[in-house]
Parts: C-alpha cells; structure tokens; sequence
C-alpha cells in the first residue's frame, strides 16, 4: 500500500476542508487513475517523532528560549489527536549528529509503527556542524521509506540575546547548504520534498508556537488515501502524484473550484533488496 496524506484548503475564510468521503478524491500516478482502496478522514492519530536539535534550547535551563520552544511543542502536542503517539528528543547542543538521530528516528517509525499516519518533525537552527555530505546518504535512504520529514529552521534572533545567527540566514541558502556547515547541496529541502515533507523557517523566539499551532491544526485536517499501484515495477524510480477533488455539488456553502487539495508531487519506488 502507498498512503498519500492530502490536506484541502478552502475559501480564505476557511483554511482547511472537512467532511469530505472517499468519493471525493481521484488520485493520479504517473497519469493513471488508482483506485483508492483505504481512506482515512480528517484527525485520525498520528505517530509523530519530533527532534530538538536547537542551540536555543539548553537542557536544564529555565531561560525564556528554552521556555518558549518547549511550551510550543507542548501546545502542539495538545493541539494534535489526544490519541497521537510522540517521542521527542532533545539533542546536546554540539552532539554533531542531527542526520544520525533523523535516520534513526525514520528507520524506528518504518520498522515498528503500523500506523499509515507517521512522519518525523526536526526543529533545528544551526546546531549541525558535522560537516562532510551526510545528508545526501541520508536523502537517499529516506526517500525509500514511508515517512515524511518536516523541518522547520528556527533561528534566534541576535537582537533577542539569543546564540543564534539570527534570521539574516536566509531558508534557501540554509537549505543548500550555505549556513548550517552542510554542502552537496539543497540537503534539508531535499530531504522533506523527497519524503513528502516540507521546510520552514519560523524565529524560535516569537514566531515557532504559533506557527507550531497552525502546523498542527492542518495536520488534524489532512485525509489520508491508501492505494495499491496498477504498476508492479520496483525500479528505483519516481512515480508521479497528482491528487483532484471532485465535489460536483461542492460541500454546503464551498465550492469545488475553491477546494485545493495540497499532497505530496511525487514518491519513490526502491528495488527488492
């Protein structure tokens, strides 16, 4: 089974749509219809693994960074499912060893959770220094597992007394690279695409709770299409996703041509080892 987590926006004063069935959806692979054959509604539980790798965050310490991040992810944790599953590891600050605890925490989900709803959440700044190109080992494991990667970098604001580089690191030369002592190129934003997650940037001082808030909220709104492939090729190859609403009479006062469906573009599928 390949499971394809789709999130549906609405008119502006509407964020997210729900109360859609099965009926509702046409998924594409490559151009073909597939036949959804499993199909999960909106707020159904999620094992969610989170990573703290934040110089802002420091253990024991009761300082007003280290407040706010772990009020945020606490918000978060009850804005979600209160049937959601979370692990949440909160990285030494130094440990040189971010890519090892993502691979880790993805193999973990892959192996043991039967869950079709997983995914990881990394919130970092520029606690990585190992150097090296370990992340493009680790894009090419991840993208042969089934589960997305969202990483949100949060940088502290120098003018906040922080330890940070503060948010004059721009999120694109972060994600290739430039910043966070990574090379071989767009490491971070790779990673989330190629597994169906997504990069953001979000000041760890004012702007990460809220925006933990949102991201929790459109995680309880997204639907969840379970399909088996009408191609039986395991070629290490790129399928194509492509996800259609289709509500003729649209759903109460929303019209189908305002229901945008948000999933990921693509999946990968890996050779029999």
């Amino acid at each position: 089974m390949v499971y394809i987590p789709v999130s549906v926006s609405g008119p502006k004063n509407m964020p997210y749509v729900t109360g859609l069935k099965k009926e509702n959806f046409v998924l594409l692979e490559d151009g073909i219809e597939q036949t959804v054959s499993s199909f999960y509604e909106e707020n159904q539980p999620i094992d969610l693994d989170i990573i703290l790798a934040l110089r802002a965050l420091q253990r024991g310490r009761s300082d007003i960074n280290s407040i706010k991040v772990r009020e945020g992810i606490e918000n978060f944790r009850q804005q979600g499912n209160s049937q959601n599953k979370y692990t949440v590891e909160e990285m030494p600050f130094g440990a040189n060893g971010l890519f090892h605890a993502i691979d880790l925490h993805i193999t973990r989900l892959s192996q043991t959770s039967i869950n079709p709803r997983k995914l990881v959440l990394v919130v970092t700044d520029d606690f990585e220094a190992s150097g090296g190109e370990p992340g493009k080992a680790l894009q090419e494991y991840a993208k042969k597992l089934d589960v997305p990667i969202y990483i949100i970098y949060a940088a502290v604001p120098e003018s906040s007394g922080g330890p940070g580089r503060g948010l004059q690191d721009n999120i694109q030369d972060v994600a290739r690279g430039e910043r966070i002592y990574l090379s071989g190129g767009a490491v971070y934003e790779d990673l989330a695409k190629f597994t169906g997650g997504r990069l953001f940037q979000a000041d760890a001082d004012t702007q990460l709770p809220p925006f933990l808030e949102t991201f929790a909220k459109e995680l309880k709104s997204q639907y969840v299409l379970g399909f088996k492939s009408t191609n039986d090729a395991k070629n290490d190859k790129w399928r194509k996703i492509e996800v259609k609403i289709k509500a003729p009479k649209g759903l109460g006062d929303i019209k189908e041509k305002d229901m945008k469906p948000k999933a990921r573009d693509r999946y990968f599928v890996a050779k029999p080892k």
